[in-house]
């Protein structure tokens, strides 16, 4: 009963978010600028953000530039006593308010060895209505949405290791879990990663959403592919890579996400959306991939 409950939301908030999307994305610009060349050109602003204002625990502002933009993002940190404890960096999922509602119900209670966790905000997430109006206005923006995260996750990674951090590894849920992916696949060192309710394709995701109200998308479903479907350049190790899927996923379809990982994904009887309160499968997936990397170095 409550499976079909779950289901019958994941369905009903995918229908909301394909209506809530801008008339603009629809305008498929052909001349976009590569993921890499946005990539390039967004950057911390140091100017507004001392690199050493995040090694703190709390929430802290971190300002990005992206072209001739300002992008307010945050991250929020739970810090071990331990400095050299492990950290684990998470990522939240699209229009997730406030990002780190996920990530606060999974380390609400102690972990059983010292880690230092941080929750990154990827960008146009302070307000409710931001995600849809912003980041999902054309596809560059969906590409400067996830630049900003790299970058962010890049910082953190950087700053945590320098101040001690063993290693790290990488977790998100839903859009969260494609972006720990294209960072694995963008700039490695990470002794693992764990992309939970997710897969690179985005595309599929996108496709399905317009299957589902009945709307055809402007371009063909390859040509959506070509723009949205990271899974090639997700390229890492697969003995680094613990995927997880919910069997009664909407969102992410087990069937249709599964093949985009080298490694058989761990599936759990969830859908997609109420597993963000639910999240005690989360929680154990990720401990157990902590366990994995301790015993497992670069």
């Amino acid at each position: 009963m409550f499976g079909n409950v779950a289901v019958g939301f994941d369905r009903l908030v995918l229908r909301s978010m394909h209506l809530r999307m801008p008339a603009s994305f629809q305008q498929i610009d052909h001349n976009t600028p590569a993921l890499d060349e946005v990539l390039a050109q967004t950057a911390v602003d140091e100017g507004r953000t001392p690199l050493d204002s995040i090694y703190a625990p709390g929430s802290r502002p971190v300002w990005l530039r992206s072209g001739d933009e300002s992008l307010l993002t945050h991250v929020r940190v739970k810090l071990s006593p331990d400095p050299t404890a492990p950290l684990l960096i998470f990522h939240h999922g699209f229009s997730e308010i406030p990002y780190y509602n996920a990530w606060q119900r999974i380390f609400q209670r102690p972990t059983p060895s010292p880690l230092t966790t941080v929750c990154v905000q990827a960008p146009f997430h302070n307000h409710w209505r931001e995600p849809f109006r912003e980041a999902f206005r054309s596809v560059r923006r969906v590409y400067q949405t996830f630049a900003g995260s790299l970058r962010l996750i890049e910082l953190v990674q950087r700053q945590f290791e320098s101040a001690g951090a063993a290693y790290s590894v990488l977790s998100g849920v839903s859009w969260g879990g494609v972006t720990s992916m294209l960072y694995a696949g963008t700039f490695g060192g990470i002794r693992a990663v764990a992309p939970m309710l997710s897969s690179p394709n985005l595309a599929q995701v996108l496709w399905d959403a317009g299957q589902l109200v009945g709307a055809e998308m402007p371009i063909s479903k390859a040509e959506l592919e070509a723009l949205l479907d990271f899974t090639p350049r997700c390229a890492f190790d697969p003995a680094r890579v613990f995927p997880l899927l919910g069997e009664t996923d909407v969102f992410f379809q087990l069937e249709k996400h599964r093949g985009h990982y080298a490694s058989e994904p761990v599936v759990v009887p969830r859908a997609h959306v109420l597993s963000l309160y639910g999240v005690r499968p989360l929680r154990e997936h990720i401990l157990r991939v902590m366990a994995w990397a301790e015993e497992n170095p670069l």
